[in-house]
């Protein structure tokens, strides 16, 4: 409920004023006057994002109870509240409660309760961007659209101060992260390749739905009707979309490798992380002013012979779940590409391992790894006891269950993209 004492509604919009006026970036701005917003409408949930003319985007949700959650949402202009607001530049107010599923549009992460979301005026009756909140136990009343009306076309002035140069810097940030959603959807394998013998299993969450996050790539290269699976994973160090299309360049630099006839079939593993790092030395993007550097994984699984083969340039070890052991084969690695500038004058070591059916091999990204607890401890330390249980257990089960227990186990929201990939042999060898 909005506060009832006339004193507090004024104190509290003095102080959100002066926590506004000391933001210094977009995304700062945009939080503190989403939590600003919610203190002056008693809401409980909020969210703020920019309009780049085409549609409103928003990275982070706000609940009182549970603090900032990174998730992307994206409104074309005129759908949902935030659509609606940014293209007619006014506000939309829905104090009517509906059921779950008629939200999804509306409101997407506020559910089903009320509402009010307000555009961040801009000039000629155009927005710049908008501010949304809800989830209040009272109606919003005129008298709250009005405060809330004044308090945004401070957000507004304080955005085009942040940003120098005004709406179009902030457009350009907007168009920044299309063109890396775009991106990552290009860097995310499709539907597992079908191999008889083995079932495969995939998943990946983003920190900020690929509009900041750095680049996890994982990818699958099959011969039918070979019974071999060639595969790769691996990520990209910074964030944005310069690291993301490192990671495009990585990820089709492997492909064109494998695909183009400069690697025979089936793949040495070592092989195709030389060939690689060559390509990938000669990019500007890595050099002696630069810090870029890329760890990747890549693996060899013959299922028929039952033999796996691993080679690593810097990326985390997997683990290999057999009946009563959990292992982390790998034992010969070499530094993430960029680390030494030479290019590579021998193949990479490979290991090679036997494996029989029920045995499933675990790979991920140091996303899920560096996960921490209130302790301070990694999610890598827990990794091999849930693994420990899940031997001839479904690939997908797996995942699921690590990803679960990834994000129970954290203290804080992920600051880092999570990738899993899971292969089981099943022996059902055709």
């Amino acid at each position: 409920m909005p506060p009832e004492d006339p004193l507090v509604t004024p104190l509290a919009l003095l102080g959100d004023l002066g926590e506004l006026l000391e933001a210094s970036t977009v995304e700062d701005v945009l939080r503190t006057a989403v939590a600003g917003a919610c203190r002056l409408s008693g809401s409980r949930r909020g969210t703020a994002g920019l309009f780049d003319g085409e549609a409103a985007t928003t990275d982070t949700w706000f609940d009182a109870r549970a603090g900032w959650t990174r998730e992307r949402r994206r409104w074309s202009a005129g759908s949902g509240a935030p659509g609606r607001a940014c293209a007619s530049a006014e506000t939309v107010v829905r104090n009517e409660l509906r059921e779950e599923g008629s939200w999804s549009e509306e409101a997407s992460g506020l559910g089903p309760v009320r509402l009010a979301c307000l555009p961040l005026p801009f000039e000629e009756e155009r927005a710049l961007g908008f501010l949304m909140v809800g989830d209040r136990d009272a109606d919003f009343s005129p008298g709250d659209v009005r405060l809330l009306s004044a308090y945004c076309r401070v957000v507004a002035t304080r955005l085009r101060e942040v940003v120098g140069a005004g709406r179009r810097a902030i457009v350009g940030s907007a168009a920044q992260a299309d063109v890396a959603e775009r991106l990552q959807s290009r860097l995310l394998p499709g539907e597992p390749p079908h191999l008889a013998g083995a079932e495969i299993a995939f998943a990946y969450r983003s920190a900020s739905a690929g509009v900041l996050s750095g680049g996890d790539f994982v990818d699958y290269y099959t011969r039918p009707p070979s019974s071999t699976l060639a595969f790769a994973i691996g990520d990209v160090a910074g964030k944005g979309v310069e690291a993301m299309a490192v990671t495009f360049v990585t990820k089709y630099i492997l492909r064109a490798a494998v695909f183009g006839g400069q690697l025979s079939w089936p793949i040495d593993p070592g092989e195709a992380l030389q060939e690689l790092r060559t390509a990938l030395l000669e990019q500007p993007d890595f050099g002696e002013d630069t810090e870029r550097f890329v760890t990747v994984l890549f693996g060899l699984l013959s299922v028929r012979h039952g033999t796996l083969e691993l080679a690593s340039a810097g990326h985390p070890t997997p683990f290999l779940i057999r009946a009563g052991a959990v292992e982390r084969p790998l034992l010969l690695t070499e530094p993430a590409i960029g680390v030494e500038l030479g290019a590579a004058l021998a193949r990479y070591p490979t290991e090679t391992l036997q494996v029989r059916p029920g045995d499933i091999v675990v790979l991920f990204t140091d996303g899920i790894t560096e996960m921490r607890d209130r302790q301070g401890r990694f999610f890598e330390e827990e990794m091999a006891g849930l693994l420990a249980p899940c031997h001839d257990r479904p690939a997908a089960e797996v995942v699921s269950l690590l990803m679960e227990a990834a994000e129970a186990f954290s203290a804080r929201p992920a600051g880092d993209d999570r990738a899993v990939l899971c292969i089981r042999l099943t022996g059902d060898v055709e």
